[in-house]
């Protein structure tokens, strides 16, 4: 479940919070929040995935790892996407603070929604069904095969769309002439 929270809370901090530093701190709160509930579930034995994924050292490395991988392009997405929105229009930094708030408050939402559904509602589609054996090979769920897929190539596409903008203002700059400002003396 946490690729696809990371990518959904991604979105709307991205979105909400115009800043590309503050909408990737406001992933992190409510994408843990998930991360917390998901090594809880997996440890309790009611999960796919064996208990020993996230009890026993050696098998914990690779589920710390992954989740890593997991994190790295939600916070990508949205570091780019309030970066976009920060470009759009000039805020004040009270306004600034005033919507990461807002985001925070929807993301933990979002974390709580995630939860309920993937763990509650839907417990099959997200592979936390409480199995009578265990999959020992740890081939993750279908859901979150398509939330990590999702992630990056989101991050990707933003990614791409920065470096595009980017190189296409330096490329206006150097066209466009520069005027030299106006002395004080050449007015008077």
């Amino acid at each position: 479940m946490t690729p696809i929270a990371g990518l959904i809370i991604a979105m709307i901090a991205g979105f909400m919070a115009a800043n590309g530093r503050r909408a990737a701190s406001v992933v992190l709160v409510p994408w843990l929040v998930v991360l917390a509930y998901q090594s809880w579930y997996i440890a309790s034995g009611r999960a796919i995935s064996p208990p020993s994924t996230v009890t026993q050292f050696p098998s914990t490395i690779g589920y710390w790892f992954v989740q890593v991988i997991i994190l790295a392009p939600a916070l990508g997405i949205a570091a780019q996407l309030g970066a976009s929105a920060s470009r759009r229009r000039a805020v004040s930094a009270s306004v600034l603070a005033r919507r990461a708030w807002v985001a925070s408050a929807l993301c933990v939402a979002a974390a709580v929604v995630v939860i309920v559904f993937g763990f509650v509602l839907f417990p099959h589609q997200g592979g936390t069904v409480a199995a009578g054996h265990h999959n020992a090979n740890g081939s993750p769920p279908l859901i979150g095969m398509v939330g990590i897929l999702g992630s990056y190539i989101g991050c990707a596409a933003l990614g791409v769309s920065t470096l595009v903008r980017r190189r296409t203002s330096k490329h206006a700059e150097s066209v466009t002439p520069v005027r030299a400002p106006a002395t004080v003396a050449a007015r008077h």
